[in-house]
């Protein structure tokens, strides 16, 4: 079972983290090529009273570009959704905390930032994020 101070742990020692708060990490991913993707984590309590690692990734400004589309191609992915976050369009899925092992965050980590990064190429064809 891992506990929001082990996964803070966890990415401290294998990813530079840009920014902190108690209940936040922002980190860079590699994506394709040269691209990166900014990858946020939050800690959050959901309805049940169980703590999750909510992991999101911008996309585009939301004023800039076609809902219907970015919705439509966002749509292909398994697992996650396209979100808005202060007019800022972000990829994001959520891991229940204790459920998990540490390892297992890698993947859903390197999934968000992909998605994100695919989208944003496709929808705005700029690396940004």
């Amino acid at each position: 079972m891992a506990s929001w101070d082990d996964l803070v742990s966890y990415v401290r020692v294998r990813y530079e983290i840009m920014r902190q708060q108690d209940d936040e990490l922002w980190f860079n991913l590699p994506t394709t090529g040269d691209r990166t993707q900014l990858v946020v984590v939050r800690q959050v309590i959901g309805d049940d009273g169980h703590t999750w690692a909510q992991i999101s990734s911008p996309i585009c400004r939301i004023a800039e570009v076609d809902l219907a589309e970015l919705l439509s191609l966002a749509s292909v992915s398994v697992v996650g959704g396209v979100a808005s976050t202060d007019g800022v369009a972000v990829f994001r899925h959520s891991v229940p905390l204790g459920d998990a092992n540490l390892e297992s965050f890698d993947r859903p980590f390197r999934h968000v930032a992909n998605v994100a990064d695919d989208l944003e190429l496709k929808i705005t064809g700029r690396d940004e994020h």
